[in-house]
């Protein structure tokens, strides 16, 4: 089973104090991104390689950034209106790649 990174280890990368994210609902986000993580992966039993690692954390801190924007709108006062949050993250794609499940059908 692969061992991920706890909670507190979780927050310290984050940088978001328990006061404005309950832990369970932090808790509630690693799971969910270890969850997207090993549908699209395939996670070695034996050891979490670190660049699933910082994948993993990057999902969690994109998932804890867009948690409190409409549709994940931000920016809605800039010069050229609001921008979405991309749905794609090219350093999750980079960090995930050599370990990526490859579905042909």
């Amino acid at each position: 089973m692969t061992v991920r990174p706890d909670l507190s280890t979780v927050r310290a990368y984050i940088q978001v104090p328990a006061t404005a994210l309950s832990d369970d609902d932090l808790t509630r986000i690693m799971d969910t991104a270890g969850q997207d993580q090993d549908a699209r992966c395939t996670v070695p039993a034996d050891t979490y390689p670190a660049a699933l690692e910082q994948a993993w954390l990057r999902r969690i801190q994109r998932e804890v950034s867009a948690r409190n924007l409409p549709l994940g709108m931000v920016g809605l006062e800039t010069e050229y209106g609001p921008q979405r949050i991309p749905a794609w993250d090219a350093l999750v794609e980079e960090h995930e790649r050599a370990f990526r499940t490859q579905v042909v059908g």
